[in-house]
C-alpha cells in the first residue's frame, strides 16, 4: 500500500462571519476607509467602500453582491471572500452536505456535514476542546503525535504548537476541502504536519511499528464509524505506538438517552488490545497508556 499524502494549500482570501458581513453594511451610506474584522474575528484590516464596490484589503466585491450574501444566510454560515467573489463555506459532495458552522465571533468554527456536528460545542468551542484533549497528553518537543481523523486540524495544530512532528490520518477529501477555507486550520500547512489522505484502518497497517509517542483518536460517532471503535482498530494502533505511550479517545455521550454506554465498550476493548486507563472521563473521553 503505497500512503497517499494531502498537501494543505490554505486559500487566498478572507473567511467572513454573518457578522462581519453585517458589520460591513453598517458602513452603508458612507464612503471611506475602515478597520473591518475578518476571518471570523482573527483579523482586522483596512476596508473601504467606494462607488458600490466594496474593498478588504487585496480583494473587491460589490455592496449589492454583499447585501445578496446577508439575506442568503443565517448566523452560522460563514463567507469567503476571494477573487472570485465572495461565496458561502458550503458545498455537496456525494449526496452530503458539507458546511462551516460558525459558533461564534473570536472562535474557531466547527464542522458540519448533513446536519451533525463534528466537534464537541457543548458549554466550549472547537479550539478550546481540542487544547484539552492534546493536554491530557503531555506533549514534548521532538514528541511523534499520530493523530487519528483529522477534521478541521485542531488537534493537530495544538500537538504541533507543542513541538511535536504529527501525522494526521484523515478519509474524507471533502473536509479537508473545508479546511482550506478555514483560517483556524492554516497551521496545517506548518512542516511539521503529514497528511495522510485515506482509511484510518488500513493505514495503521502500513505504520512502522513502536514509532508514535501519543495519539488522538477523535473518531466520528459509533453509528458512523463503527471500526474505528472496533478491537482490531485498538491492535493495530498499539502496534504503531511505544510502549508508554499516552492516547487520548473522545467518546462522547451518544446513546445517553437510550441508556447505551459505548465508552465502557471503548474501554474494555482498549484493554484486551494492551492498554491500561488512566483517566476515563464519562460520557467525554479516555485517557490510557499502552503497556
Amino acid at each position: 500500500m503505497t500512503l497517499n499524502c494531502f498537501v494543505y494549500c490554505p486559500k487566498l482570501g478572507y473567511a467572513l462571519s454573518f457578522s462581519e458581513i453585517k458589520g460591513i453594511l453598517l458602513r452603508r451610506g458612507g464612503e471611506g476607509r475602515f478597520n473591518q474584522s475578518v476571518n471570523l474575528g482573527k483579523n482586522l484590516i483596512e476596508a473601504a467602500i467606494e462607488g458600490g464596490e466594496v474593498r478588504l484589503g487585496p480583494f473587491s466585491v460589490s455592496l449589492e453582491e454583499v447585501e445578496k450574501a446577508a439575506a442568503s444566510g443565517d448566523a452560522t454560515h460563514v463567507f469567503f471572500l476571494s477573487k472570485e467573489g465572495l461565496e458561502k463555506i458550503a458545498f455537496y459532495r456525494e449526496g452530503r452536505y458539507y458546511k462551516l458552522r460558525n459558533v461564534g465571533e473570536g472562535k474557531a468554527p466547527t464542522l458540519e456535514i448533513s446536519g451533525i456536528h463534528m466537534h464537541n460545542i457543548e458549554s466550549t468551542d472547537p479550539w478550546s476542546d481540542a487544547k484539552r484533549k492534546v493536554d491530557k497528553l503531555r506533549i514534548r518537543s521532538g514528541s511523534v503525535v499520530l493523530d487519528v481523523c483529522t477534521g478541521l486540524g485542531y488537534t493537530a495544530s495544538h500537538a504541533a504548537l507543542r513541538g511535536a512532528a504529527v501525522v494526521t490520518i484523515e478519509k474524507d477529501p471533502a473536509v479537508l476541502q473545508i479546511a482550506e477555507f478555514n483560517p483556524w486550520s492554516h497551521l496545517l500547512a506548518s512542516p511539521s504536519i503529514t497528511i495522510i489522505l485515506g482509511d484510518a484502518f488500513e493505514i495503521l497497517e502500513e505504520l512502522p511499528a513502536n514509532f508514535f509517542d501519543a495519539a488522538v483518536h477523535d473518531p466520528p460517532r459509533f453509528s458512523l464509524a463503527g471500526e474505528l471503535y472496533s478491537l482490531e482498530f485498538y491492535k493495530r494502533l498499539r502496534r504503531v505506538l511505544k510502549r508508554g505511550a499516552r492516547v487520548f479517545h473522545y467518546t462522547g455521550w451518544p446513546g445517553k438517552h437510550r441508556s447505551l454506554n459505548i465508552q465502557a465498550g471503548v474501554v474494555r476493548r482498549l484493554r484486551a488490545a494492551g492498554f491500561e486507563m488512566v483517566e476515563i472521563m464519562k460520557g467525554y473521553g479516555v485517557v490510557a497508556q499502552s503497556v
